[in-house]
């Protein structure tokens, strides 16, 4: 296969991913290993899983310390720096829309671009808001909320 190709990864190799990541639950990493046992194929797959793994871990940078990131989080700098900046950027694209359809209703434009345009703003705030919807729905069963740096 090309570097340009891609293609979904079988159900074997996700969980040669998940065994070597430490996710799979008691049962079905003794079920995988009992794979393994008879598989050299698949040893082959999570051994290069592993090397992978130390490899990345090898080229990653330093973390900051914890203290250092609990520090930061407590500074009124960035905690509220952070909203205000979210604020800001949210006002600011609700307004940008709201004056281009306004300064649209106000051109004396033809109807067609008129249309085109009130569809392509229309389009890009719903988009939005679905997105925003998704994430605010499922941010509850992220599970990578509660983990630390």
């Amino acid at each position: 296969m090309s570097p340009s190709e891609t293609r979904e990864p079988t159900r074997e190799e996700l969980l040669a991913m998940a065994y070597v990541d430490g996710e799979l639950d008691l049962g079905a990493r003794r079920e995988f290993e009992a794979q393994l046992a008879g598989r050299p194929d698949l040893a082959r797959e999570v051994a290069a899983l592993q090397r992978l793994n130390v490899l990345a871990r090898q080229l990653a940078g330093p973390e900051p310390m914890d203290h250092e990131w609990r520090r930061l989080d407590r500074g009124a700098l960035h905690s509220g720096g952070s909203r205000l900046a979210l604020a800001l950027m949210g006002v600011g694209a609700v307004l940008l829309v709201a004056w281009s359809g306004w300064t649209l209703y106000r051109s004396d434009m033809e109807l067609v671009p008129k249309l085109a345009m009130g569809c392509l703003l229309g389009g890009a705030l719903l988009l939005f808001l679905i997105v925003l919807r998704g994430r605010l729905r499922t941010l509850p069963y992220d599970p990578y909320t509660d983990i630390e740096r």
